[in-house]
């Protein structure tokens, strides 16, 4: 095994790769993207993108970093890139309004504390095109007094916070919450299916183990759902918390949408089999039929 250092792939940054002999997947660890997987295939071919294809870049960097917050190294192949990159070009900007919020309370053990925020570094997690589009979300966010600026740092505002905080009625719009088995079987699942499908209908979707916080893991699942204007359910792998998490945004009077693998339908409790679930096959299946679903009876 060797290292070296070699520009980013995908932005052009200083950037560690390592590699072995013989082995086709290259790992690059960037300041900007995090730490991603790449084909040397996909290596070659970024190297000569251009027109539309050179614009999916910063996107591409959005899915790297975001995908290692979570504490997963995504993998960049020829066949899947473009997709992984097209799923974060669809953010509106009351979402990024939002990442950008979250991700300074992420940062904060308590209400006022100052924490840094690098727009040329961090861009990508809010699913920015660059460091001057995160910059003018600041500083939109600092004129309503949501943010405020000490120095070279953020902290949120009274204001900020309660923005933060549940609303009354049906949840933030926009937001869906996931419920399903963290088992690994499934990341393709909620990465390429569920994620896919649910930001392609422009929505945010929130997974809690993928998720930054302090509080207890109960409760800040609680308060998610609450927070949410619909839920995901999939009951692949029968998990108990996720029929818990189901039953309780019924109970909040939010929508859920029923998910599970066609191998795993029939294990499912008859307390639910009533419901009509998306039986899904494979990833991009899932991600079809679910994308339907939202678009029937979610976007009305």
């Amino acid at each position: 095994m060797t290292d070296g250092e070699k520009v980013c792939t995908i932005c052009g940054l200083n950037a560690q790769i390592e590699w072995a002999e013989g082995v086709d997947t290259f790992e690059m660890e960037c300041k900007r993207c995090g730490t991603y997987a790449i084909t040397k295939q996909l290596m070659y071919v970024m190297e000569k993108l251009s027109g539309e294809k050179q614009q999916l870049r910063p996107y591409l960097s959005a899915y790297t970093r975001q995908t290692n917050n979570r504490g997963i190294v995504g993998g960049l192949t020829l066949e899947n890139w473009e997709d992984l990159a097209a799923a974060h070009t669809t953010t509106s900007v009351s979402q990024k309004i939002i990442k950008l919020l979250e991700l300074v309370a992420a940062r904060s053990s308590y209400p006022g504390e100052r924490v840094s925020v690098n727009a040329e570094l961090e861009y990508p997690l809010i699913d920015a095109r660059s460091g001057a589009e995160l910059t003018y979300v600041l500083n939109h966010l600092i004129d309503l007094g949501h943010l405020s600026r000490d120095g070279a740092s953020f902290y949120l505002t009274v204001k900020g916070w309660e923005r933060l905080e549940l609303p009354t009625g049906g949840g933030i719009a926009g937001r869906c919450f996931v419920a399903m088995s963290f088992d690994s079987s499934l990341n393709d699942a909620y990465e390429m299916g569920i994620r896919a499908a649910v930001i392609d209908c422009k929505f945010q979707p929130i997974r809690i183990d993928l998720e930054q916080h302090n509080e207890k893991i109960c409760d800040r699942i609680l308060a998610e759902i609450r927070r949410s204007q619909f839920v995901v359910a999939d009951f692949t792998r029968q998990r108990a918390g996720v029929y818990f998490e189901a039953g309780f945004a019924m109970a909040l009077g939010r929508p859920v949408i029923w998910t599970c693998h066609k191998d795993d339908i029939q294990k499912t409790h008859f307390d639910t089999r009533q419901y009509n679930h998306i039986v899904w096959a494979t990833p991009d299946d899932l991600k079809a039929k679910l994308a339907e679903r939202i678009q029937a009876t979610i976007l009305t």
